[in-house]
């Protein structure tokens, strides 16, 4: 059973992509999905893949360019809307073509950089555009997420090497202040610092020689840990 957001979101594609009738069997494969008619629902997506594959690479880059907006701004719209065997035989193939050819538009490097996990596209995104917040942001996400899996544990015990995750602040620090949105970069500072207070923490505490990290968080006033207040969430 999936979230009702994840529904909603299926609802969505499956109206703004039924009218174009190269499209329609992807629509009918949301609309079979949000109804929890699975099976019917795939038999729909793989004539559309099969379809597709067939498609010259302008064909497949209006569908990819029409339904990745709605990945990055419905919530969920990327979960039953882009599913393992649409990701694998149309859309990755399509946009590495497409970014291939592309020196001006910097929208491919970035879904792909997003969605397949490739820093350096997202970085070619940033060279292309450098006011796109969202790749800029999904890098950050990134290697913030990197600092929080370090301390996630304490007190009990560190992941990973503290001073390597100061420098790497710092890094997380000057692509914070190239967001062109200022509530943005004003969250992502504040959950930054949350997680570096942890970490220096950590580290006076393992320079001064003291046993338990905890007592002496206690003794000091020093935060030495999460416990059930704190949830990371990260852009996918």
């Amino acid at each position: 059973m999936i979230a009702n957001s994840q529904n909603e979101a299926l609802l969505i594609l499956a109206n703004s992509t039924k009218e174009k009738v190269e499209w329609a069997e992807y629509a009918n494969y949301c609309s079979d999905r949000e109804k929890g008619l699975r099976k019917t629902a795939f038999e729909h997506l793989n004539t559309f893949i099969k379809d597709a594959q067939k498609w010259v690479l302008t064909q497949r880059i209006e569908f990819v360019s029409y339904i990745f907006p709605y990945f990055e701004t419905v919530q969920d719209a990327d979960y039953g809307g882009f599913p393992q065997p649409l990701s694998e035989k149309v859309i990755k193939p399509t946009l590495e073509e497409w970014c291939a050819l592309e020196n001006e538009d910097n929208r491919p490097f970035r879904w792909y950089g997003k969605y397949y996990k490739s820093e350096d596209h997202l970085f070619k995104a940033l060279e292309l555009n450098p006011l796109d917040d969202m790749a800029r942001s999904t890098i950050i996400s990134w290697w913030s997420y990197q600092i929080y899996y370090s301390v996630h544990h304490l007190p009990d015990y560190y992941i990973g090497d503290p001073y390597e995750d100061i420098l790497l602040s710092n890094k997380i620090k000057e692509q914070i202040n190239l967001l062109n949105d200022g509530k943005v970069k004003l969250r992502l500072e504040k959950a930054l610092e949350e997680d570096l207070e942890l970490v220096r923490n950590y580290i006076e505490w393992k320079e001064l020689g003291h046993l338990d990290f905890d007592k002496w968080g206690e003794e000091n006033q020093k935060s030495t840990g999460y416990g059930l207040t704190r949830t990371y969430y990260y852009t996918k």
